[in-house]
């Protein structure tokens, strides 16, 4: 074995034995002063909250054992040229949270170890072809929350081994050719919440090895540029968030191995046929909070992987019955927040695997839909939200084998709840919606469960009220403000929430109750005094008649 072999592993191990002999050291709320009786031996020096300003050359130079360095939050607006000469080992690099304007290399001699630089929330404006061209081992680069405009070309040319690159929130408008080129190992890349409008066709075209995109929170009106090679191996992308009004046909043909895609919160109002073609191995999908008001029959079947898909808070009045057919591997379906009116019996049977479908805040007036699902699907691990839509009778034998039905917020006809509430529902059936109360012991809140129910043209609640519960959690709520008196076996003074309504049904009902509560409290006072009495008199007809004996 030559040395040319070796080196790399005497190197490692020179770092290991660093690491083993060396030790950690944190400060907050420091000043310059205090770094200078350091130990020399420190392998990591973490200074947070600090007052320093300035640092000047070789401002490290004794601590040649260092291997991550932390200034975070420190005040720091500049660096010396030369203040991280003589650190030969370090690993880590963290300047984030100061106001520093520019990026160096801060030293005269290259950073040959340094893996990691971390320079988010900085007032950064600008970079120059020599930021970086004294960190050849760099992977992860962190420029995050800084006020940069724009890239020229060749900046990152001599970070080869970046795989990490972070420039969310900064004030770039334009994505070029030349911006990331050369980035052949760049793996994951994040341009969130900038004020991107363009992403010209080429920007990743030398980005071979991207796997993750971060494109939410700019101005995008067109993803033309997936169309391009450079982003074949792209696994994650998140686009929400953005302008986008439609999506092309054919626009991720070429992002096949795709497995994680967000469209959320765009102005998109349509899906055709080929909006998503090329996704076969797309198993996570995120288009709610749009404007969708059109889902054409086959616009999902290229996902034939997909395991989870939202599509709420669109405008969706109905579904083709086609629509999931070819998602038979699909577990989490959200369609709340919809305006859907009807769900077509062979709309889910296909979805043998679903364990959570979510139709909350709909139309929907009927679940006979559920009769429909496929036979093949374990009903006890399926969890079903019908809250919020139009249903004013159930059929509960349709509703049982289920893990959850939330049926709770709907306008259920009195009559039919009411016959309902005197047979026992399945402990996965529920009708209730909670009603915060106001205690009047501790003021504190508390939360009930009831129903809203409509007879004819009157909208009635029924309020159900477990005096064991409410009174525990009022105990609960006032045990840190009053101290418990044992020896008092008087029963407490009987205290109820406050119910803020206004329906005489409702009030009548917790009127009687109350009534009925307070006679068995004051059955229960007069029968202890009545104990305590008798007691008493038992007491001094034993006095007295000692005291005879005693004579």
């Amino acid at each position: 074995m030559n040395l040319r072999m070796l080196a790399p592993l005497l190197w490692l191990f020179m770092l290991h034995c660093v690491a083993l002999t060396a030790r950690p050291l944190s400060l907050s709320n420091c000043s310059k002063t205090d770094l200078t009786d350091l130990n020399e031996t420190i392998s990591a020096l973490s200074l947070r909250n600090c007052s320093i300003e300035r640092l000047d050359n070789a401002f490290f130079l004794r601590y040649t054992q260092l291997l991550s360095l932390e200034l975070n939050d420190c005040g720091l607006i500049e660096l010396d040229d030369f203040a991280l000469h003589g650190l030969p080992l370090l690993q880590t690099l963290s300047l984030a949270y100061n106001n520093l304007t520019v990026v160096k290399s801060w030293s005269n001699e290259p950073l040959a170890a340094l893996g990691t630089l971390d320079l988010r929330h900085n007032a950064i404006g600008a970079l120059n072809e020599k930021s970086f061209d004294r960190y050849p081992q760099l992977q992860h680069l962190n420029l995050a929350a800084n006020l940069i405009e724009q890239i020229e070309a060749g900046i990152f040319h001599g970070l080869t081994h970046l795989r990490h690159l972070n420039l969310g929130r900064n004030r770039l408008q334009v994505i070029d050719g030349s911006m990331f080129d050369g980035l052949h190992r760049l793996s994951t890349l994040s341009l969130h919440y900038n004020a991107i409008g363009l992403v010209e066709p080429d920007a990743f075209q030398s980005n071979t090895h991207l796997r993750t995109l971060r494109l939410e929170g700019n101005r995008l009106e067109s993803v033309q540029f997936l169309r391009e090679r450079g982003l074949s191996r792209l696994v994650s992308l998140n686009l929400s968030h953005n302008l986008l009004k439609q999506l092309p046909h054919f626009s991720f043909s070429k992002n096949y191995e795709l497995q994680h895609l967000d469209i959320s919160r765009n102005s998109l109002c349509e899906l055709t046929n080929d909006s998503l073609a090329g996704l076969e191995s797309l198993e996570r999908l995120n288009l709610s909070h749009n404007t969708l008001s059109h889902m054409e029959e086959h616009s999902l079947a290229p996902l034939t992987s997909l395991l989870q898909l939202d599509i709420s808070a669109n405008l969706l009045t109905n579904l083709s019955s086609a629509l999931f057919h070819s998602n038979r591997l699909l577990q989490y379906l959200n369609l709340s927040h919809n305006k859907l009116k009807v769900m077509e019996s062979q709309l889910l049977e296909h979805l043998a695997q679903l364990t959570n479908l979510q139709l909350a805040h709909n139309k929907l007036d009927s679940v006979d839909w559920l009769q429909h699902l496929p036979s093949a699907l374990n009903r006890q691990a399926l969890s079903v939200d019908l809250s919020s839509n139009r249903l004013h009778s159930v059929d509960q034998s349709i509703l049982n084998g289920f893990k959850l039905i939330n049926l709770a917020d709907n306008p259920w006809d009195c009559n039919w709840l009411i016959k309902n509430m005197l047979r026992t529902s399945p402990a996965s059936i529920n009708f209730a919606r909670s009603w915060p109360t106001i205690s009047a012991e501790t003021e504190s809140v508390l939360n009930i469960e009831g129903f809203d129910c409509f007879d004819g043209q009157k909208n009635l609640s029924i309020v159900l009220l477990d005096v064991s519960i409410v009174r525990k959690q009022s105990d609960v709520a006032s045990s840190c403000e009053h101290a418990t008196d044992e020896g008092n076996l008087t029963p407490p003074p009987l205290t109820w929430p406050k119910i803020r309504t206004d329906r005489f049904d409702s009030r009548s009902v917790i009127i009687w109750m109350l009534v009925a509560i307070a006679l068995v409290f004051a059955a229960l006072r007069w029968a202890r005094r009545h104990v305590d009495r008798k007691d008493k008199q038992k007491n001094y007809r034993q006095a007295t008649n000692h005291c005879n004996n005693a004579k």
